[in-house]
């Protein structure tokens, strides 16, 4: 399947399997965090992630990966475009807030304090440490998750200073 230039590949990872002792494991292994904003055909949309990194600088890319069953990879999938916006320190609020399924997706961005916009017309976190905004390129099904890789469009520095990442089911600031 071929939407916005982007291309589509289905794996082969058979049935998903849970496994708590994973989940334990990976909550070992810090991460910074983000969150993923979209805007476009299907809507303005955001969420808290922390499965995302650098892909390659040559052609400057992204990688975030996206649960298949949430409404961030529909949204995405048609908007075609994402901006990661990496939180600085002292942010745990603004991830809680993206992570918050109970609240409404206008509420998130107007708590969000001041947005910027993207060369992309992406909304960015003008707060936030860094907003890279980025077109999809390819999207490749693993599993439960769609792993989505961006070409880098542009990037804004924000006004966090620091760095937030998350380990062992806490957050804790860098830098």
């Amino acid at each position: 399947m071929e939407q916005f230039g982007m291309q589509t590949v289905a794996s082969s990872c058979g049935e998903p399997r849970q496994s708590p002792s994973f989940r334990d494991a990976m909550a070992t292994l810090g991460a910074a965090v983000s969150v993923i904003t979209t805007d476009g055909p299907a809507g303005r949309h955001g969420m808290t992630a922390t499965a995302v990194c650098s892909l390659s600088d040559s052609p400057a890319s992204m990688l975030v990966c996206i649960n298949r069953s949430s409404r961030m990879h529909d949204v995405l999938t048609q908007n075609g475009a994402f901006a990661v916006n990496v939180l600085a320190a002292g942010q745990e609020d603004l991830s809680r807030l993206f992570a918050d399924p109970a609240l409404p997706m206008a509420r998130r961005f107007d708590q969000a304090g001041d947005l910027v916009r993207t060369a992309l017309d992406l909304p960015g976190l003008g707060v936030a440490q860094l907003t890279i905004a980025c077109t999809v390129s390819m999207m490749i099904e693993a599993s439960t998750h769609s792993i989505v890789m961006g070409e880098v469009r542009e990037i804004l520095k924000g006004t966090g200073e620091g760095g937030l990442i998350y380990f062992d089911r806490r957050y804790h600031p860098v830098g």
